[in-house]
């Protein structure tokens, strides 16, 4: 559907864009394709007028082409500092929560793609995610598919950042208590594995 398009035509069709997978995945397709990665990316800030739009293709650009979006991790990290509105970071922590899942994975046989993903994947872009997926959870606490990706996200990167745990912990635990419809499972199981984590580095 969107074989060749411009920057001008990606600004336009997120104008219209709606919320439909198919539109979503044919436009994610048609950015890289048409080596647009940049300009959707820039399109993402807030002051473009379609960042949250901008930020559901580069979900899809992302899940569809992963190893395209390796370049652009650092430009992708710091849309986590920006006041993206909670559709766009939905999307985002979604990337961020596949992005560290993949990075932390022990191997005792690296692959390619691994090593590809520590060249561009640096401590200082790790903590800028740290930051937006915090401020996320405490943002918007009603908001279950964030909330879930923020904390799976941050699960993670406490494996390497000793300090996130012990801010993480009470931040689920306050977040429960209001009953939230959704993400009682995945923040009930983040803090048993936190536990469990805390009890074998405590041997």
């Amino acid at each position: 559907m969107y074989d060749l398009i411009t920057v001008k035509d990606l600004k336009q069709q997120l104008q219209i864009l709606k919320a439909y997978k198919k539109e979503r995945v044919d436009l994610g397709k048609a950015v890289v394709k048409n080596n647009l990665l940049p300009d959707l990316i820039a399109l993402c800030h807030p002051e473009s007028g379609v960042s949250h739009q901008a930020c559901w293709i580069l979900e899809q650009s992302f899940l569809l082409y992963e190893k395209d979006c390796y370049p652009y991790i650092k430009e992708i990290a710091t849309l986590f500092t920006l006041s993206i509105n909670s559709s766009g970071m939905r999307s985002l922590t979604k990337i961020s929560s596949i992005l560290v899942k993949k990075f932390y994975k022990v191997s005792k046989n690296k692959s390619a793609t691994t090593d590809q993903l520590s060249t561009y994947f640096q401590r200082s872009i790790r903590e800028q995610i740290v930051e937006g997926c915090f401020q996320e959870m405490m943002d918007h606490p009603d908001k279950t598919a964030n909330l879930a990706w923020s904390t799976l996200t941050l699960y993670e990167l406490g494996k390497e950042f000793e300090w996130i745990y012990p801010t993480l912990t009470p931040l689920i635990e306050s977040i429960l208590n209001d009953d939230p419809k959704g993400y009682r499972s995945c923040g009930s199981n983040t803090l048993l594995k936190i536990k469990g984590v805390e009890k074998v580095n405590s041997r």
